[in-house]
């Protein structure tokens, strides 16, 4: 069993036992891979928040009775997709009663308006607004099917789980995936065919009678033009495959209100269902500082904000406009201020990993000190910012590279900009190593929470010995990982493998 596992099976036998506090923290640590699942497989919030809640009801409500605490997320994700089912349903027998079957079924609500469906609010770049305006084309089934793989693709869920919530083998699940799949690049093909400009006279024609909803049923109709249709595959040219760009789409994140709302309604649900014991009877349980802890659902805990797709930001910076000041030590910086609660790691720090020191101190290997210092992947090659697009990545640097090269990959770690307990690493040109969208960037300080945020990276030990670690401080299950392609954080695994490409040894700085 994965460490990860493990903690969240001892919370549960704690909730089933009558501990409150386990059960609110069981809700805040599952509240946003629910709202993942049933928000990408709806269209409309409101729609995705009563689903949402009544899923976590009745999980609570039931949860004396799961016998294997270790399978309580699949045992949760099964329960998400019956509510997504039972909702559709209901929607689609109150549709039936005004309009005929075959034109509601697979429809968008057709009272919201576009503005409101939860995948295109954000302003997506071409294909990934693309990837997700063909979900709405796709079988209701198949919605809830991509929903479950869009969570594998980011490395939320295991191929394995995913079988399991859907009460499906492992091999059958697999077969599902690569239809959908199918029937997802078909819709996008649609969905760029009708956007083309100019668009084909013989798809408009088709079009004509199109109310403008996406849906199955046209789906089936337009496709019979587009596939053979020259003209509408030429939209297909240059197509980045789905997975990467699904990868790259951050998580949806939870509104604060919902979050209450779902801690109030489950603290309800649990009365006269789980034993309470002396030691929790009258606790007064919030789920703000749960959720601090575990900054997918913190990310708006402070907001009334709704759910969105974070899309990529260019920052236009002043040239002449100072750059953040730089902390000279985390304790300094710990010192000057009262730091918010630091999210709970999920390996135990080491003082071999982390050592502040005064600036400018010159890095052993093993040690990260707040100084100026260049990041060795555990591999071979050097973390390092490319010059026009800002993307980090691991590159191979030698005694005799370019002196621009070396200065790339030359970084200061300072106390972090989100938490002083932690590191920032800032280029010699002022940008900031981050994670953005899953992948590693070195973008220009924007002074906003959420950039500090992701700016922000904690140590703990790696493997080999003398490495670090480098822990995301707004996504603590998330670390840094080179995986041979590219620079990302990726969702811990205990595994050697995982182990090895997260670690990153701390050497003299490249550029002098």
């Amino acid at each position: 069993m994965r460490a990860v596992d493990a903690d969240v099976a001892a919370l549960v036998t704690a909730a089933q036992g009558g501990d409150r506090r386990a059960l609110a923290e069981l809700v805040a640590i599952h509240l946003p891979l629910v709202y993942n699942i049933v928000g990408r497989a709806l269209d409309s919030p409101a729609d995705t928040d009563d689903v949402v809640q009544d899923t976590m009801v009745r999980a609570v409500r039931d949860l004396a009775a799961l016998r294997t605490p270790e399978s309580f997320r699949t045992w949760l994700a099964a329960i998400a997709v019956r509510q997504v089912g039972t909702h559709r349903q209901q929607k689609q027998a109150a549709s039936a009663r005004t309009a005929p079957l075959e034109e509601t079924a697979g429809r968008a609500d057709p009272d919201a308006p576009v503005e409101d469906v939860t995948a295109l609010r954000a302003d997506l770049s071409a294909q990934r607004r693309e990837v997700a305006e063909a979900g709405r084309w796709l079988d209701p089934d198949d919605r809830t099917l991509l929903a479950f793989w869009w969570q594998e693709v980011a490395g939320l869920m295991s191929r394995g789980e995913i079988a399991e919530a859907l009460d499906l083998g492992v091999a059958h699940t697999g077969v599902r995936i690569q239809r959908m799949r199918e029937q997802l690049d078909l819709s996008r093909t649609i969905v760029a065919a009708l956007h083309a400009r100019p668009m084909c006279p013989q798809l408009t024609a088709l079009a004509a009678t199109w109310d403008g909803r996406p849906g199955p049923l046209w789906r089936k109709r337009l496709a019979r033009h587009v596939r053979p249709c020259p003209v509408c595959s030429a939209t297909t040219r240059d197509r980045v495959r789905v997975e990467r760009l699904l990868a790259a789409v951050a998580v949806l994140t939870v509104p604060a209100g919902l979050a209450q709302a779902v801690l109030a309604k489950s603290t309800a649900a649990v009365a006269g269902t789980l034993p309470a014991t002396a030691a929790v009877v009258g606790t007064k349980i919030t789920l703000t500082g749960l959720i601090a802890g575990h900054p997918v659902a913190a990310a708006v805990a402070g907001t009334a904000a709704v759910a969105a797709l974070t899309v990529p930001v260019v920052y236009r910076v002043d040239p002449h406009q100072r750059a953040p000041e730089a902390i000279t030590t985390p304790a300094a910086r710990a010192t000057s201020g009262s730091p918010r609660p630091t999210p709970r790691p999920t390996g135990a720090p080491s003082s071999a990993a982390v050592t502040p020191s005064a600036p400018g101190a010159t890095p052993s290997a093993g040690v990260l000190t707040a100084g100026r210092l260049s990041l060795e992947w555990s591999g071979g090659g050097y973390v390092t910012g490319t010059a026009a697009t800002g993307v980090a990545t691991v590159t191979g640097i030698a005694a005799t590279s370019d002196p621009a090269t070396r200065q790339r990959a030359t970084f200061t770690a300072v106390a972090g900009l989100a938490d002083a307990t932690c590191f920032s690493f800032r280029t010699d040109d002022g940008r900031y190593l981050r994670h953005y969208e899953l992948l590693a960037y070195t973008h220009p300080a924007n002074n906003t929470p959420i950039f500090r945020e992701d700016a922000t990276w904690c140590p703990q030990p790696g493997v080999p010995a003398g490495s670090v670690r480098l822990r995301s401080h707004n996504y603590p299950q998330f670390y840094l990982r080179w995986t041979g392609t590219e620079l990302r954080i990726n969702y811990v695994k205990e595994t050697a493998e995982f182990q090895r490409t997260t670690s990153f040894r701390i050497r003299s700085p490249l550029a002098p």
